[in-house]
């Protein structure tokens, strides 16, 4: 697998955003206080960012994680993010669920989204990955 640096200009109201919503989810991850279903939607949005940038010959600007997650798995193991499949395409299914203002009904599981954002944060490097 090889790694590429890229510059993030926090002048893109993209990376602005997406440096915004990493803060949420980290002060959802350490104090539990955020909306649930806006912490799905930061999620996704957080996961769509990090692949379109980390990945950019990969990845169109506008992919949605279920078209990032299709990419990579149609691509298959030459596919740079490959690594991350397993753990993108879990994130995918909780979220999808969840992230619609429709299925407002349906209450959220706290200790089970808080383990979506770990795993979240993990991939984005927001946190340390534990030994």
């Amino acid at each position: 697998m090889t790694s590429e640096i890229v510059q993030f200009d926090l002048e893109d109201p993209r990376n602005r955003r997406v440096a915004s919503e990493i803060i949420d989810l980290l002060f959802f991850y350490k104090t539990g206080v955020g909306r649930p279903r806006d912490i799905v939607k930061k999620m996704r949005f957080v996961m769509e960012t990090y692949c379109t940038c980390t990945y950019p010959g990969f990845f169109d600007s506008d992919d949605s994680l279920s078209s990032i997650v299709e990419k990579i798995r149609n691509t298959g193991e030459q596919h740079p993010a490959c690594a991350l499949l397993d753990e993108l395409d879990d994130i995918h299914d909780y979220s999808r669920d969840h992230h619609r203002a429709g299925d407002a009904t349906d209450p959220l599981d706290i200790k089970e989204l808080t383990d979506f954002v770990r795993r979240t944060l993990k991939i984005v490097k927001a946190i340390p990955n534990e030994p």
